[in-house]
Order: C-alpha cells, then structure tokens, then sequence
C-alpha cells in the first residue's frame, strides 16, 4: 500500500510476519521493518487507556486521539511471573519492580488475581489449552511452581544485567531486583487449595484449571468451549 511517500508491505516468512515502511524522501536508510507477534489474545477483557499528553498532539487536530485496548496490567504481570518460573530475564525482573514501586502511576492491584492468574499461566505454558478455535499451545514441558524456589536470590550469574540496557541509570544490581521481587511479590506463597494443585502443572489436574479459566472476572472464557 502506498500513502503519499510512504509505502508498506507485508512479509510472510516460516509462519512470521512483518511489517515494512519505506518512503521516497532519498537517502540510504532503507526499508524499515517491525515483526508482528500474533498471540490468542488475552484472558482478561482489555481495558482502555488514554495517550501521554504531549504538546505535539496539539497539532493532530481533531478528532482527538483514541484510546487504547490494552491488556489489564494484571495480567501482564502474571505473564512474566509466569516465565520466571521457566528463566531469569533481566527486563521483566526489572519490570516487575518498576510496577510493584510505582503505585502512583499503576495504581491498586489485585494482588489474589494476579497470583491465580500466574498459576494458571504455568499450568497452561505446560499442557495447552483450547478455547473454541484458539489454542494456547504447550511450549515449556514444567517446571512446577515453587514459591520458596521463585523468590529466591536469583544472582549475578543467572542473567545478564546489561540485558535491561538503558530501561535505567543507574541499572539495578541483581540483588536488588532479587530483594524487590521478594519483597513485593512475597503473596505469590498464600496459595490456595486449587492454586496449589495447578502450581503441580500436571494434565490430570485440566478439569480444576478449566473451571478456574471459566471463573476469571469478566468471563471472556466462560462461554467458550474450553477443553
């Protein structure tokens, strides 16, 4: 497609997609490109968040911006909770303390939502799941959840602390992101009699993870056929 100076692409490549931009400005800056990610969208209804005001928006005109589905920051949360079980990524250790001492900006959190929504992530990462004609397919076989194991002082040697790049100066050490989620996330071990048998991750267990997926608030799996 073609705008102006500007044309866009599309490029499909082992089940991948991108985006291109290029433009006939000159130069040698060539064809830009944005990978799209295409995931089974999220379990909670989105929610709608305005942009940052900045003077230039002044000069759009009207109509004014629009707001943004997002998804809730719960379940974001629980997303890189979830993949902590599996590794140390420098940048959601960091995100998870950015968001956890940044209340004023985040606001209140449901602290029992995100820790349900956690377990059921770990469970899901390990067996899959089906909800009509969308499928969360299983990527990582375990490990079960263990609270005293994912609080635990996870050390220089378990990421690269230059992974969070310039996210902050100065960049947080790996003990304080350690005494941060430890801190901050220390509810993550006030499972329940269901959270601690989903924590397990084993396939015998899909009928008690199906009722609890059909429970979240807003019921976008409730009437679904989960399976």
């Amino acid at each position: 497609m073609t705008l102006l100076p500007f044309s866009y692409g599309v490029i499909e490549r082992r089940g991948k997609w991108t985006l291109t931009y290029d433009h006939s400005f000159g130069g040698d800056t060539g064809a830009l490109q944005s990978k799209l990610d295409l995931n089974p969208p999220p379990w909670l209804p989105p929610v709608l968040r305005g942009w940052q005001p900045l003077p230039i928006h002044t000069r759009y005109g009207l109509p004014a911006l629009p707001q943004l589905q997002v998804i809730r920051l719960e379940e974001n949360i629980a997303e890189k909770i979830a993949r902590l079980n599996r590794a140390t990524p420098a940048r959601d250790m960091y995100d998870l303390r950015w968001v956890m001492i940044n209340t004023p900006i985040t606001g209140k959190l449901d602290h029992a939502l995100i820790r349900r929504l956690a377990i059921l992530k770990i469970w899901v990462d390990a067996n899959g799941l089906h909800a009509g004609d969308t499928y969360w397919k299983p990527g990582h076989e375990g490990p079960a959840f263990n609270p005293t194991k994912w609080l635990r002082d996870r050390g220089v040697g378990e990421f690269d602390e230059q992974d969070i790049g310039a996210l902050a100066v100065p960049t947080p050490t790996a003990a304080e992101l350690s005494e941060a989620l430890y801190t901050h996330f220390r509810f993550l071990a006030d499972l329940d009699d269901d959270e601690r048998l989903l924590a397990q991750a084993r396939e015998q267990d899909r009928p008690v993870a199906l009722r609890a997926l059909a429970a979240l608030p807003g019921g976008r799996l409730a009437d679904t056929s989960l399976y």
